[in-house]
């Protein structure tokens, strides 16, 4: 009995073909910005997790009430604040640490063809500022190398909008009367707020030399065990806030705690994204109830003779039931199909973007998951918009549907 209802639904369906079609289309579309979205927020989270998890054991110690945030974005010291040589002796005192490294922070006046502009200049050991800007992107050049001398990094606004004509890789800058030159140019990166883009970044070397002081912004160490990272991290803030009498003068933030934190916006994210693709699906609900209601009122003469010959009532409604879950499901069968291509399409629009001409790691994933959730909505959509035009077509009365003309 199943295979002749799903016989019959297949035969109604060829035969209103370029109706059925575009109701598919609608489901194949939903679908398709579902999969292309849920793909690109995996890829996103797989990204970021896979920077940070390899810095897992890192602390980042910030004054001003800072954050991981603003420190990653070349951000220092907020109002002047800075760490003194005692807070650096606990620190490396402290039971579990393994290396320390800091980052200075100060301002000087540079000069680029006849024109000069007071800069904020960042100063930190050529590992750690490799550490740091591990996930920045650059628009030309590189990261400069242990002994490098006289050479510094720019960001994008230092560029191109600080003087009367562009900065290229390999230029030349006075900086309070020094002579240096640009090993890297950063990519836009355009956040608002504290980043790279205005930074004047050198060798902790060069900066003590230059401007003669040492003015420490922020702290960097590594421990030997990733789980007494927190541990640690409490301690060393506790202990600098007693060293300045002030409960918030410092902030230390483990790299652990700031990957959960990513990891459930991104997630938010994901969900919210998701749910805007869910428009399209909704659309196509109503697409495939309106078919179907139509269909019912086209077939009524024919619902009529199945009734009068001995169909009940819960066959006609498993007919237009498995109508209504083919032309959904193999929808949805091709919004996967289209969603692969279009997680794709998207992830290079989006790489091209962010990059601005350097390089992204931004990689769809489509897991399993997600193909089974996309293929269990796609059936469910079709069997609840056809619930109600099968229900309509099984109360009919054959004598009725029989006259009807």
């Amino acid at each position: 009995m199943f295979r002749d209802h799903v016989k019959l639904a297949i035969k109604n369906l060829r035969h209103r073909l370029s109706r059925s079609l575009l109701t598919l289309l609608g489901i194949a579309i939903g679908i398709m910005a579902i999969i292309s979205l849920m793909a690109l927020g995996e890829g996103m989270q797989q990204a970021v997790t896979g920077q940070l998890s390899s810095l897992s054991d890192v602390i980042i110690v910030s004054t001003g009430g800072g954050s991981i945030f603003s420190s990653f974005g070349g951000g220092g010291s907020t109002g002047g604040e800075y760490f003194t040589q005692r807070d650096i002796a606990y620190v490396q005192r402290v039971q579990g640490v393994r290396d320390v490294s800091t980052q200075l922070a100060g301002a000087g006046v540079a000069e680029y063809n006849g024109k000069s502009t007071i800069v904020s200049l960042t100063g930190m050991d050529v590992n750690v500022m490799r550490l740091q800007y591990a996930t920045q992107n650059f628009e030309a050049g590189g990261f400069l190398n242990e002994g490098d001398q006289n050479k510094i990094l720019i960001g994008y606004s230092i560029a191109h909008n600080t003087f009367d004509s562009d900065v290229a890789v390999g230029d030349r800058i006075k900086i309070n009367g020094g002579k240096f030159f640009v090993s890297g140019i950063f990519g836009q990166q355009g956040m608002g707020g504290v980043s790279s883009d205005t930074i004047v970044l050198m060798s902790s070397r060069d900066f003590q030399k230059l401007t003669g002081q040492s003015n420490i912004s922020l702290i960097y160490l590594r421990v030997y065990n990733v789980n007494d990272a927190e541990s640690i991290a409490t301690s060393i803030q506790n202990q600098i806030n007693a060293n300045h009498g002030k409960k918030d003068f410092a902030t230390a933030t483990t790299m652990t705690s700031i990957l959960k934190t990513v990891q459930t916006v991104i997630g938010i994210l994901q969900l919210v994204l998701v749910a805007i693709a869910s428009i399209a699906l909704v659309v196509a609900s109503i697409g495939i109830m309106n078919t179907m209601l139509t269909s019912v009122m086209e077939r009524t003469r024919e619902i009529g003779i199945m009734k009068a010959i001995g169909a009940t009532n819960t066959d006609i409604m498993s007919i237009f039931i498995i109508e209504g879950m083919l032309v959904s499901g193999i929808g949805g069968i091709i919004g996967i199909l289209l969603g692969v291509f279009g997680s794709q399409g998207l992830t290079l629009i989006l790489n091209s973007f962010m990059s601005m001409g350097g390089s992204s790691n931004l990689t769809p994933i489509i897991t399993i998951m997600s193909v089974v959730l996309a293929v269990l909505v796609s059936l469910i959509v079709g069997v609840l918009s056809s619930l109600y035009p099968a229900w309509k077509a099984a109360r009919m009365s054959p004598i009725e549907a029989v006259r009807y003309e």
